[in-house]
């Protein structure tokens, strides 16, 4: 699930339209990193904590799907609170995380 997750969220975010989009091209690698930069340029407003949790949301998935070991999958099994046994309520808390990002970005985007 959340491999999904990522891939419908983190990557499908259009990279070559946001890099078209940017004025000040810097060495930025990865969707997130310039969505960052490009919402920075814009002066957009409280996107930090949307920065923040698909950045943990992708270290979810690199450390965790397949690899539940090591000291990055322990880093961010706290995040999540994944020594929670109710892994249900676990993805619920996600989904809502990821539902409040993408209202965010249609609320700074409106046309």
């Amino acid at each position: 699930q959340v491999l999904s997750l990522v891939k419908t969220i983190i990557d499908s975010l259009n990279e070559k339209e946001i890099d078209k989009q940017i004025k000040n091209h810097l060495e930025l690698k990865g969707s997130i990193s310039k969505l960052e930069h490009w919402l920075t340029e814009l002066g957009i407003q409280g996107f930090e904590e949307h920065i923040k949790f698909l950045r943990n949301l992708q270290e979810l998935r690199s450390s965790g799907t397949g690899h539940r070991k090591g000291k990055n999958y322990e880093k961010i099994k706290k995040v999540f609170d994944l020594s929670n046994d109710n892994l249900k309520t676990i993805f619920d808390n996600i989904l809502h995380d990821a539902a409040a990002f993408l209202l965010f970005l249609t609320s700074s985007f409106k046309l």
